[in-house]
């Protein structure tokens, strides 16, 4: 298990898309981005028949961001380069 910590996590918009991006880091100074396109979602645990409903933006370390987005051309470059290699805009 790759063990990091979260330096900054930024709701963005870029066109139509809408992205939770999180920049974390490793005790030996890597830096990885972390690019969330999925919110929400059902899943049933196993031995339960009533699924359950998850929201990302309602976690304790997310739920400040809602009000916060930002556009993508106001991220920092480094972080805008690895989204654009991930997704190829």
């Amino acid at each position: 298990m790759l063990k990091a910590t979260k330096e900054e996590a930024y709701l963005v918009r870029k066109g139509n898309d809408l992205m939770l991006i999180e920049v974390l880091r490793t005790p030996d100074g890597k830096t990885f981005v972390a690019i969330h396109k999925t919110f929400k979602g059902v899943y049933t645990r196993k031995g339960e028949e009533e699924p359950k409903e998850w929201d990302l933006l309602e976690l304790d370390e997310f739920k400040g961001l809602k009000d916060s987005e930002v556009d993508y051309k106001t991220l920092p470059t480094d972080i805008r380069r690895a989204i654009s290699s991930a997704f190829k805009y």
